[in-house]
């Protein structure tokens, strides 16, 4: 009875079912007929399999950066058996008589892994002699992967969510080669073109004296003057080497003010010149393209929509000529669409920089403390400075500015007389350091911290990860650094104070107590100091019982009359005219006129006279104007304006035209335009008052 239980319950399934008992030769048809079953469903697998990795690798090419950079895109290649091999080494058309290509698609994993199916489409759908891929779907391959909702087909879902943070999109692809360049050959050494004749090659060789000089040095104006004066038809860059066109970057590049309203000609200059190299397929650096960004962003007073849009478009441009971007040009466009009041797109490009996983420098956490105070966040203010010391960077004079005004701005005045109070405190009790006179300075001392602090963060890392490694044995080296540099307050530093009160507060006896210690402390009293002043009269004087009377705008205007600069004579009429004939013989080149007639070209070598002929061998007809900050004050539209506000508000439309007389003997290069809108505002105030 044990044994019939036994034999029984080996006839019977997992599930309780009996099994019905078979033949031999049964067994073997169900073996097969199994083994059928699961060769099918291994084809139905793989073939999902492809589907799904195939799908899958686009979407994570396209939309998720950890998957872009870790696994390839698919290649093909034709994978054949051994006999055909050897057939195909006896002739390619004979081979492909045989039998149809195969085509393998395989992916690379994090550790080299991959995944390679052989799909074999059925012979009567492949025609090997049709099959070709055009450039255009390859283009259009790459360009699906700036929108991955586009690469799937409608019928077909979206896969499911994870759940899980969505990582940062880009806002600018991953830089692919076009097909239409990955068969150009490497591009070779460019040839620079020997000089015309004598004359020509002394200009190029005054030109490349003058390039050699430290920048902020010379006149800009006339070296472009000089730049544009070879007599030649062909553009100047193919008569300069490289490392000269990196030169005249640099120079073009080194302005006091970006702005038009201080040098119209500016960026007209640092643009030409960079569609100059670029029409000569002469490559541009990253600095150059950063420098082209700050230019197009900048180049307005105040910055508006159209100048964020001109720094994007110029950024993705040189993304397109094949030069990625740094942390120094999201730097730029963070700064710009801050002053133009773009917050969410400033936030976006800060996500773009974490993306990207670029180190935030100096200029960047300075800028964090100045997009607090734009959005009138006193708290993020300090929070910003707190981060920027805890970054270990190096705090000067152009740090606490920022800080002063950012607190300004976030209506914390109060806040800002103290830390201006304490920069004084620090310079005379601790650090003894005075700030740079010169704007020159001023831009050197910048670069100069921030790369010493990147040094000091790089060598105390190197340490504290060596096997020896532990606290940083010269941790005292960036203590000696901060007091030697400078914490004392500039002549900016005041202009923010005055600026707050003549427009704020309306507290004279404080403007005036500022504009003393300016002056006790050797700081130039620049111009816009009394545009200020002036429009504060506006704002506060023409009342009774007030600070701002007519007295003290009386004795404001006596001292500005006292210390603007002389009355320069008209210049004497020329026996001889000008030529008119332009320096560059390329139409569609912007130009500027000399200054003075001795830097204009001459199209006859031979009729140059001695003075023009000293030039290449005397520079100093070359050497740079004097700087905006160390200008005395002198008239500008601007000031004209304030001035005859303030006196028709202070002082009745008779001294308003008085005024305007002195203004006009001392504005001699005033344009027409400008003087005719003081005209049209000073015939409303005086009707105005008539009625």
């Amino acid at each position: 009875m044990t044994y019939d239980l036994y034999q029984l319950s080996k006839s019977r399934s997992k599930d309780g079912a009996l099994k019905l008992s078979v033949s031999e030769e049964g067994k073997r048809h169900l073996a097969k007929a199994a083994r059928q079953e699961k060769e099918r469903e291994r084809e139905r697998r793989s073939a999902k399999s492809v589907e799904d990795v195939f799908i899958g690798s686009l979407v994570a090419a396209g939309s998720c950066r950890r998957h872009a950079s870790r696994v390839g895109c698919g290649w093909v290649a034709e994978t054949r058996p051994r006999r055909e091999r050897e057939r195909m080494r006896k002739g390619w058309d004979a081979a492909r008589r045989v039998q149809g290509p195969r085509r393998e698609f395989s992916t690379y994993g994090r550790h080299g892994q991959h995944a390679a199916l052989a799909v074999q489409p059925p012979e009567d759908e492949i025609k090997t002699d049709d099959i070709e891929i055009s450039r255009e779907e390859y283009h259009d391959l790459v360009e699906t992967y700036d929108s991955p909702g586009e690469m799937m087909e409608p019928n077909i879902a979206p896969p499911p969510s994870s759940g899980t943070k969505q990582p940062h999109i880009p806002l600018a692809p991953r830089l692919v080669i076009p097909p239409d360049q990955e068969d150009l050959l490497p591009p070779e050494p460019r040839q620079v073109l020997e000089p015309d004749d004598e004359y020509h090659a002394s200009t190029i060789h005054r030109l490349q004296r003058l390039l050699a000089r430290e920048p902020g040095r010379i006149s800009l104006p006339k070296l472009w003057s000089l730049y544009q004066s070879f007599p030649a038809e062909l553009p100047p860059v193919r008569y300069l080497a490289d490392d000269d066109l990196r030169l005249a970057f640099r120079h073009l590049n080194h302005v006091e003010f970006r702005s038009r309203s201080h040098d119209p000609d500016a960026y007209p200059r640092y643009l030409t010149l960079l569609e100059d190299c670029l029409a000569e397929n002469i490559p541009i650096t990253h600095s150059e393209w950063n420098s082209a960004i700050a230019f197009a962003g900048r180049w307005a007073r105040y910055a508006t929509n159209q100048e964020v849009k001109a720094a994007v478009e110029m950024w993705m441009r040189m993304e397109r000529y094949g030069s990625p971007a740094t942390n120094v040009t999201f730097n730029i466009l963070f700064d710009v669409a801050i002053k133009a009041g773009r917050f969410a797109l400033a936030e976006t490009i800060f996500k773009e920089l974490e993306a990207r996983k670029m180190p935030l420098n100096r200029f960047f956490r300075t800028g964090m403390i100045y997009f607090a105070g734009m959005k009138g966040d006193g708290e993020g203010v300090r929070k910003a400075f707190r981060d920027l010391v805890a970054a270990e960077e190096i705090v000067d004079t152009a740090v606490m500015n920022c800080v002063i005004l950012s607190l300004v701005r976030a209506g914390e005045p109060a806040a800002a007389e103290h830390v201006f109070g304490k920069m004084k405190h620090l310079y005379e009790r601790k650090m003894g350091t005075s700030s740079p006179r010169s704007w020159h300075r001023q831009k050197e001392l910048g670069t100069l911290l921030d790369r010493t602090a990147r040094r000091l963060r790089r060598e105390k890392k190197s340490h504290e990860s060596s096997f020896f490694g532990g606290q940083f044995s010269a941790e005292g080296r960036r203590e000696e650094v901060q007091k030697l540099s400078p914490i004392q307050p500039n002549a900016r530093t005041y202009r923010i104070l005055i600026h707050h009160h003549c427009y704020t507060t309306g507290d004279l006896a404080r403007v005036q107590e500022l504009v003393e210690e300016m002056k006790r402390e050797g700081w130039h009293v620049h111009g816009s100091v009394y545009v200020h002043i002036f429009r504060g009269f506006c704002a506060w004087g023409g009342t009774s019982h007030t600070a701002w009377s007519r007295t003290v705008l009386e004795e404001i205007w006596a001292n500005f009359l006292e210390q603007c600069r002389p009355i320069a004579p008209p210049p004497p009429p020329s026996s001889e005219p000008l030529s008119t004939e332009p320096l560059s013989p390329t139409s569609d080149r912007i130009t500027s006129p000399p200054p003075d007639p001795s830097a204009a070209d001459i199209e006859n070598p031979s009729a140059v006279d001695s003075s023009t002929e000293d030039l290449a061998t005397d520079d100093s007809f070359f050497d740079a104007e004097e700087s905006e900050e160390d200008r005395a004050p002198y008239v500008t539209r601007t000031l004209a304006h304030a001035a005859v506000r303030a006196f028709y508000k202070g002082a009745g439309p008779n001294r308003m035209q008085q005024v305007w007389k002195e203004i006009e003997d001392r504005w001699r290069d005033a344009e027409e335009e400008h003087k005719e809108s003081i005209r049209v505002l000073m015939q409303k105030l005086v009707g105005g008052w008539s009625r």
